[in-house]
């Protein structure tokens, strides 16, 4: 499989920004009127990083779907289960286990069983699931894609737009829309595929140009609607512009895309210590970085500081992702832990 070094860099972005993201949860639930500068701080962080989760999903579909190797289903989904269930299952029962520590969960196996199969272990842990859903449907994807043309995709991507990012947003402003059931090209996997088209396809000068102004007009979008919206709620928060699906998101989301692959990158950039290591554990940084958060906030207040929030979400981000990194380089040199952080 061809290397792309521009989506090595694209996730250690999305790695930093997934922790900001869960850093920020803290500081924008509150009421605005509790705390505004603090609410603000998180606002603009979390604004500025809520690409990461399509942007991951973007990864993946461009270098899954744009393999061409030819393999069968067994040795497909039995590489896919070492390196995304294996870990998946592990973290839930660490997870679980922590929050029966906490006293928030039963120390029962069928409590866990139940909460497993319905992703109710840890928020986080979602994005595993539909990770593991994307991958049980791309061999029929390739097959789809290998004989697609750049209309077709578009076609199917225009699909996605108008299901999943168009009808929502009639809904919220007009209270209803023309909705038809397109399952096949709703939610997460419009992101899979439009990695797909952005890594095979070239895009006009213009539209790199229009990409470009996205991730701006995206971000400050995302900030001024959001505290828009949680205004008119009298300080409590709104995230309507926070979905991953709502178009300032997707605006960034593609912007931040098309600025990696067209922005010239050296070979030597990816070998620097912190982008290599970040580059390296991104995976084990994002199951174990959650359970970081809980225990930091929760046991070291010495370590966990208040201070001017707009210092204390990037220290926060950096504490936590120093700790993982650790954790996760620790965990590797363990027999079979280590398959818990691939």
């Amino acid at each position: 499989m061809k290397h792309f070094l521009f989506l090595d860099w694209l996730r250690i972005l999305a790695t930093i920004a997934v922790v900001t993201v869960h850093i920020c949860a803290g500081f924008v639930l509150t009421n605005y009127n509790d705390s505004p500068a603090r609410w603000l701080a998180g606002n603009f962080y979390e604004s500025i990083s809520r690409w990461c989760v399509p942007i991951f999903i973007m990864i993946s579909g461009a270098l899954m779907l744009s393999d061409s190797r030819e393999s069968t289903y067994r040795t497909f989904f039995a590489k896919r289960a070492s390196k995304v269930f294996v870990p998946l299952l592990g973290w839930s029962a660490i997870y679980y286990l922590y929050y029966v520590f906490q006293d928030r969960y039963p120390a029962d196996m069928l409590d866990f069983i139940t909460r497993f199969s319905a992703n109710d272990i840890s928020i986080h842990l979602w994005f595993i699931y539909m990770l593991l859903g994307m991958y049980m449907i791309t061999p029929l994807l390739k097959l789809l894609l290998k004989n697609a043309q750049k209309k077709d995709v578009t076609y199917f991507l225009a699909l996605w737009l108008y299901i999943s990012v168009a009808v929502r947003l009639l809904k919220h402003y007009v209270g209803f829309s023309f909705e038809i059931e397109l399952y096949f090209a709703t939610s997460y996997i419009g992101y899979y595929v439009l990695g797909y088209y952005l890594i095979t396809y070239e895009i006009s000068s213009l539209m790199r140009k229009l990409a470009y102004a996205g991730i701006f007009v995206g971000i400050a979008g995302t900030f001024f609607l959001t505290y828009s919206f949680t205004m008119q709620a009298n300080g409590e928060f709104r995230a309507f512009w926070y979905d991953y699906h709502s178009p300032t998101v997707l605006l960034s989301s593609i912007g931040i895309f098309v600025f990696l692959k067209h922005l010239p990158i050296s070979e030597g950039s990816i070998k620097h210590f912190i982008p290599a290591i970040i580059n390296k554990t991104n995976f084990g940084i994002y199951l174990v970085h959650y359970l970081v958060i809980r225990i930091l906030s929760t046991f070291t207040p010495f370590l966990w500081l208040d201070m001017n929030a707009y210092l204390e979400i990037p220290y926060k981000v950096l504490l936590t992702l120093i700790i993982s990194i650790i954790t996760v380089l620790v965990m590797r040199k363990i027999p079979l832990v280590k398959k818990l952080v691939p």
